[in-house]
């Protein structure tokens, strides 16, 4: 009885502290005070629960003849992307917001986009949702630096490359894109485009790690 007894007490108080969390949270919320999120990095310092980090991915991005490592890591459900140099120093550190459950960057791949500029490419699957629908899609985000100075580099958002879908009514429909980089005008800059039959996006470097659509 004793045991029971304590077992009640201790499941009170923490009834109580987690109302007391929920109320702080609630009120952050509505007085606009969490923490705020912009161009993929986060505002503010919250503690991680849950952490899951990949291998590391060894490659020489600067062409110094050492290689650096990323890493892909989920912290409590939102993915990150780290790239630290030789000595374990911290290069690059960027969250990117998914839209469902099970998202992963599932692949990256390097390209040289002009002879000062180059990008590491990201796919994300941005996992699924199941409401009175499924959807399922993937984007790509481009992570650019100039002349060799990781110091440079700059996150953006890039567009859907797939995107599955499955409505009421039986009403279903999935397209691949294809993810190609090409200098389409000719002036010495790859630009990205993400193409299905007839529908084109295109993405042109404008410099200083901005990039925009066309």
């Amino acid at each position: 009885m004793v045991h029971y007894t304590k077992f009640l007490l201790i499941f009170f108080l923490f009834l109580g502290s987690a109302q007391a969390q929920d109320e702080r949270y609630y009120r952050q919320m509505l007085s606009g005070s969490l923490p705020e999120f912009n161009a993929g990095k986060i505002k503010g310092k919250n503690k991680v629960h849950y952490a899951l980090q990949s291998p590391a991915y060894r490659i020489d991005l600067n062409g110094d003849g050492v290689e650096e490592f990323i890493h892909t890591i989920k912290r409590d459900g939102i993915d990150w992307i780290e790239i630290t140099d030789f000595s374990g120093r911290k290069v690059f550190e960027s969250q990117i917001f998914a839209m469902g459950a099970e998202s992963v960057i599932f692949k990256i791949r390097f390209v040289t986009i002009s002879p000062e500029v180059k990008a590491l490419v990201l796919f994300l699957d941005e996992g699924k949702t199941h409401s009175v629908r499924f959807e399922s899609s993937a984007r790509i985000f481009v992570l650019s630096f100039e002349k060799n100075n990781l110091e440079t580099m700059k996150m953006t958002q890039g567009p859907h490359f797939y995107h599955e879908r499955e409505a009421q009514r039986e009403q279903y429909w999935r397209r691949h894109y294809q993810v190609n980089f090409v200098d389409f005008d000719g002036d010495g800059v790859k630009e990205i485009s993400v193409q299905y039959n007839r529908i084109q996006r295109m993405m042109k470097y404008i410099g200083l790690g901005e990039w925009i659509r066309i």
